[in-house]
């Protein structure tokens, strides 16, 4: 399992929004079938600085969704294929990083050496 992080440009929200739920529709564990948005977020990156004022103009949105593995290269080639359909391209960067997702059956493994903390 995954956890991809897309940052992105808030004006494609709606676009970005409409992809992830076609894939989120295919996890068959309902544990993970969704995703969270935060919105109107500042930052620096490749389209430079965000802030949402007059200077630094926009915001970006960042969206969080626990995926199997096998469906993160498919979110690469849709979010790409987005980007690619603008003429001005918007920003988007995506991250994806293992993730042990904690159902409400039972508590997390315990880790080498990590004590009894949950």
């Amino acid at each position: 399992m995954k956890l991809v992080t897309l940052i992105y440009d808030n004006g494609i929200d709606e676009a970005v929004i409409e992809q992830i739920d076609a894939l989120v529709r295919q996890v068959e564990d309902e544990h993970v079938r969704g995703w969270t948005r935060l919105c109107d977020v500042q930052g620096y990156g490749g389209q430079g600085y965000r802030r949402g004022d007059p200077v630094f103009p926009g915001t970006n949105n960042v969206l969080w969704v626990a995926l199997p593995d096998e469906l993160v290269a498919e979110v690469w080639r849709r979010m790409r294929a987005l980007q690619a359909s603008f003429r001005l391209k918007p920003g988007i960067t995506i991250l994806a990083q293992p993730v042990e997702v904690l159902g409400p059956e039972a508590p997390p493994a315990e880790a080498p050496g990590s004590g009894n903390v949950v």
